[in-house]
């Protein structure tokens, strides 16, 4: 049974992403854990007065307040887009990323379904600092969600690979459960201005294997600039989920989160898989 971690900070953003992953996995014999995480933070003597808190442990005031209503979100998204699957809620104090990398440890969370940003993201940054930490932490799979996405069905997916991975069972089991839930065909781009060398076949090899011909296309760009052909043949080939690996190769982070932000990351308009290598 898969278990997904939807952390949420109320935002229309992540109640957004809760809504996609309930969507996506609703013919899914899975568990959902809801999980908010609110900061340390430190209450003045005067406020503790006006509020009548003096004496009393704030946090955990905070805690059974914000637990109820996070139930009651969950509640709610479970009845409006869920399919009778298990549900559980948790409220926490700290930093986001690193209590999402606890609860991901503590409860064997499969993958992880949130916003690109959060509450506070402006409308001229693509991921949010929590998502970005999240990703890099590389505990576990993360699709994130663009900001007023709403799930379509996932009919075409795009998979670009410099095919330099030792691909493993980690790697494309999620890829394996999308294409099962939502018999989905995956176009695999790889871009190279050199041809395939011997480590790269034997990489994409590993892949006819595993995918069905049926429903996988190898594309192979001549090219030196991967971030354009990336961009390009979204733009020309319908999709609803970019998936990429995020390796120790830089391949991801160089279309990302580098300073020279490519138009891929900048006109970012699906749902977004990342696994980890």
């Amino acid at each position: 049974m898969l278990s997904i971690l939807l952390p949420t900070d109320f935002s229309k953003n992540s109640i957004n992403a809760v809504k996609y992953a309930l969507e996506f996995y609703k013919d899914e014999n899975c568990k959902f854990h809801f999980l908010h995480c609110y900061p340390p933070v430190i209450f003045s003597y005067e406020y503790q007065i006006e509020k009548g808190l003096v004496g009393k442990n704030i946090h955990e005031i905070i805690q059974a307040e914000t637990k109820d209503k996070l139930y009651d979100l969950a509640f709610s998204l479970m009845r409006d887009h869920g399919n009778g699957q298990e549900f559980y809620v948790e409220v926490v104090k700290g930093f986001l990323p690193d209590q999402i990398a606890r609860v991901t440890s503590d409860n064997k969370i499969d993958i992880i379904v949130m916003g690109t940003k959060g509450e506070t993201g402006s409308d001229r940054v693509v991921f949010g600092t929590n998502t970005i930490q999240v990703i890099n932490k590389r505990c576990c799979p993360v699709i994130a969600i663009p900001e007023g996405y709403e799930f379509q069905g996932v009919e075409n997916i795009l998979f670009p690979s410099d095919l330099n991975i030792s691909f493993t069972q980690n790697h494309l089991k999620h890829i394996l459960k999308t294409l099962e839930l939502h018999q989905s065909k995956i176009d695999i781009l790889h871009i190279s201005y050199r041809g395939l060398n011997s480590t790269q076949r034997k990489h994409k090899a590993i892949l006819e294997e595993t995918f069905s011909k049926d429903n996988i296309d190898f594309v192979i760009k001549d090219s030196r600039d991967i971030t354009d052909i990336i961009y390009n043949y979204q733009q020309y080939n319908k999709s609803e989920l970019l998936i990429m690996i995020n390796n120790k190769h830089m391949f991801f982070e160089n279309l990302f989160f580098k300073p020279t932000i490519s138009k891929i990351a900048m006109h970012l308009s699906t749902p977004f898989l990342v696994i980890p290598a």
